[in-house]
């Protein structure tokens, strides 16, 4: 592995992982906690295992201290390089969370802090000044602080946007969410200072070039994110996005769903804890590797 890439394993997740779960997205029951904090510790565990034998350079977590406590620390302990979701999940317009950030920032001193923003260019201007704006802040307390901002864009289609491409998602990724994402990210970067993009596969590899170029010409660096896609589909992202000199991935459920589903199913046996982890472990490393051979 190079001192240059970046492979986060991504466990950050909040209401969706509830809902998944148990049925909801509301507050978690104590025992719902204790299951959902016992399978951040086991994502955590498997990259313990993966770098430990043979991911010696490049691994990160993204996990949160809400249904995660203890993680940040064990990884930060073990010198996994660590990010921190600063955004309140679940909402279409970005709120920062932590309401005091910089003391956030300051008491777990992650190297990233990381924001999930849904921006499509032809959303309502009002709304989009107020991301800028709330983000721009984000960004600004963030770097004071000495930690990187990591930006995770989505660019969920408009109602009119599906029906220029007869509402066929696939073709709506393909043909125009890239130049949105990128449309996007011109209009961010006026007020914002972005270090890392996250992003949703660019298409082919021209077009995930220029993708990287206008990061480039900003300061900043593009990681690939998974998207919840199989495997299968995950290399093929990965793959192009290294040729195009992407600097890594940020990938959860595609590498510990299952393993996960299975801890849940039965948290007692210690078998079952095992092979999760050891699962976790493989398939993280597999997508390192792949990311790693695409580039050479």
């Amino acid at each position: 592995m190079t001192t240059d890439n970046l492979f986060i394993l991504a466990v950050d997740q909040r209401p969706w992982l509830l809902n998944a779960l148990f049925g909801h997205a509301g507050e978690a029951s104590p025992d719902e906690r204790s299951l959902t904090t016992e399978a951040k510790h086991l994502v955590l565990d498997g990259l313990l295992r993966a770098v430990a034998e043979s991911v010696p350079r490049g691994g990160a977590i993204l996990v949160d201290p809400e249904l995660g406590p203890g993680v940040p620390e064990r990884a930060k302990a073990r010198g996994v390089r660590l990010a921190l979701p600063i955004e309140r999940a679940g909402l279409r317009v970005y709120e920062t969370e932590p309401k005091d950030l910089g003391g956030y920032l300051r008491h777990y001193a992650p190297e990233f802090s990381k924001v999930l923003v849904r921006y499509n260019p032809a959303d309502d201007p009002e709304e989009r000044a107020l991301q800028r704006s709330r983000l721009a802040e984000a960004s600004h307390v963030s770097r004071q602080a000495g930690t990187r901002f990591l930006f995770e864009l989505l660019v969920p289609p408009t109602a009119e946007q599906l029906a220029e491409v007869d509402g066929d998602e696939e073709r709506f990724d393909h043909e125009l969410r890239p130049e949105l994402t990128r449309q996007a990210m011109r209009e961010i970067l006026e007020e914002v200072g972005v270090d890392l993009w996250k992003l949703e596969h660019q298409g082919d590899l021209e077009s995930s070039r220029r993708t990287v170029e206008l990061a480039r010409q900003h300061g900043g660096e593009c990681i690939i994110l998974g998207a919840g896609a199989d495997e299968e589909t995950v290399r093929r992202w990965l793959a192009i996005a290294a040729e195009a000199g992407y600097s890594g991935f940020a990938i959860g459920r595609s590498i510990w769903w299952k393993s996960v589903q299975q801890l849940v199913a039965d948290p007692a046996d210690d078998d079952v804890r095992t092979a999760a982890c050891a699962a976790i472990a493989r398939t993280y490393t597999e997508f390192a590797e792949a990311f790693v051979d695409a580039q050479s």
